[in-house]
């Protein structure tokens, strides 16, 4: 008998199948439907870090750029410096040379008092200038010491 009932309902049996059919694509559909919103919201999350990113890189960019322009600035300032000491540093260099000169040609004709003070002058202005090039000397090996810790410690990226 439940055979003959199967068979007599088999319409309403159908309908349900194919209700339950319809119900589990249906579930299928959303399960699938919530795994791409998830995707959608992980590339917009994705979009805004390197959004983000770029605008720190630009910030970072601005920042280095106007870093080296004041360093550059400072450089030129320095080494405009650097030629107006030169300049006057041969300048006086120069007079000196003139006022040796002068005081060479009259050696032949000073006492011997004068030409003994004339000599201890010039080696007291000797032992100046060595002290003078062996603090400038030092100051330079400073500095190339510095540059060079500098240079080797400056990042490679």
């Amino acid at each position: 008998m439940t055979l003959f009932l199967l068979i007599s309902k088999w319409r309403e049996i159908l309908i349900g199948l194919l209700a339950f059919l319809m119900f589990i694509c249906l579930a299928l559909l959303n399960h699938k439907t919530g795994q791409i919103e998830k995707y959608k919201q992980a590339e917009i999350i994705l979009q805004a870090e390197n959004a983000k990113a770029k605008a720190d890189s630009a910030i970072k960019e601005k920042q280095w750029s106007e870093q080296q322009l004041k360093a550059e600035q400072n450089y030129n300032a320095k080494i405009n410096q650097i030629k107006s000491d030169a300049d006057l540093a041969q300048s006086n260099a120069d007079s000196l040379s003139k006022q040796h000169k002068v005081a060479n040609s009259r050696l032949s004709s000073a006492s011997k008092e004068i030409i003994i003070e004339y000599s201890n002058t010039g080696s007291d202005l000797f032992e100046n200038c060595i002290t003078e090039y062996r603090t400038v000397a030092k100051a330079a090996d400073g500095h190339a010491a510095d540059a060079e810790r500098l240079i080797e410690g400056w990042p490679l990226e």
